[in-house]
């Protein structure tokens, strides 16, 4: 609490004009920072509007990427679906494939015992059978047509179950073609789905480089910002302290301005004690008062009229 009762009335109006023109002095300096904060907020008000239009736009736009990856998602499950099912065409027809292998190994061994055709070895049987039932034959040619009958009929046996596997390998070959023809059918399917699936993809990457392109003109702005809230931050600053330096300035002269007013106050009460007793002396000696000496006697109940 400042003390003011040991100064002038001189000193005190001294101290009351240095505060008011410092208070002058300090709320120009306010409002032309206000004034120079107001040009940078309005462009940092435009950035701003600017700034948050584009992320609305980049929020829009990274929404939209769900509809392409719910059905690129949807895609690429039926695709592993798929290729399940390919993998167990491929099983089956690769089991059906090792089973002809083995039979053609067999057929193959076959055939190396028959060593010709079922028509023609028939037939060479049929002959030797003849001959061996002929009785105008030696006991020697007998013998060696019997051999001849037993190796052909070796040979026969073996080229008619050769025939019966040769067979069972078209028939199986009927099926691998099948699941040949399913196998290619399915990966068609998955051909076709992984290039819709793509698509997806591709929609989908299309929108986040746009969505990447706009966030970039979006940090620009608030890059910008930023750099008016740095030129703004110490104008506001100095504001702060200025508004603070007034406020004490204020609260100073209050004081001396309350000590003005005690030291009218007691300059007017002793100018109404100097008329009271100047117009108590008027009276006294003459007789005769003005209405100001009157006013002054009464209130001072100094005249008092009966009723």
């Amino acid at each position: 609490m400042i003390d003011v009762s040991g100064l002038s009335e001189g000193e005190i109006k001294n101290k009351v004009n240095v505060l008011r023109q410092h208070i002058d002095h300090k709320e120009r300096e306010i409002k032309n920072h206000y004034y120079e904060m107001n040009l940078h907020n309005k462009g940092a008000k435009d950035l701003r509007k600017k700034r948050d239009e584009l992320h609305d736009q980049a929020k829009v736009l990274r929404d939209s990427t769900s509809g392409y990856r719910q059905r690129r998602d949807e895609v690429n499950k039926k695709i592993a679906e798929l290729k399940l099912q390919r993998e167990e065409v491929r099983d089956r027809r690769s089991g059906y494939t090792d089973k002809i292998g083995e039979l053609k190994a067999a057929r193959d061994s076959l055939n190396n015992i028959a060593r010709g055709r079922l028509e023609s070895l028939t037939n060479a049987y049929r002959s030797e059978l003849e001959k061996f039932s002929s009785a105008d034959i030696s006991l020697e040619y007998e013998q060696s047509l019997f051999k001849r009958l037993h190796e052909l009929g070796e040979r026969v046996q073996a080229i008619r179950k050769a025939n019966k596997i040769h067979g069972e390998i078209g028939e199986i070959f009927g099926k691998v073609g099948e699941f040949h023809q399913d196998y290619d059918t399915v990966n068609a399917l998955i051909q076709d789905m992984a290039a819709e699936s793509q698509e997806n993809h591709e929609a989908m990457r299309n929108i986040y480089d746009e969505v990447d392109e706009i966030r970039s003109r979006a940090d620009e702005y608030h890059k910008r910002l930023v750099e008016i809230y740095e030129v703004t931050k110490p104008m506001k600053e100095k504001i702060d302290a200025a508004k603070k330096s007034v406020s004490e300035a204020r609260a100073e002269l209050d004081i001396y301005l309350d000590r003005m007013k005690e030291i009218q106050l007691s300059r007017d009460e002793r100018k109404q004690e100097e008329k009271h007793v100047a117009a108590k002396d008027k009276f006294n000696k003459s007789g005769r008062l003005s209405l100001e000496d009157l006013r002054l006697l009464m209130e001072n109940d100094e005249i008092k009229f009966g009723k």
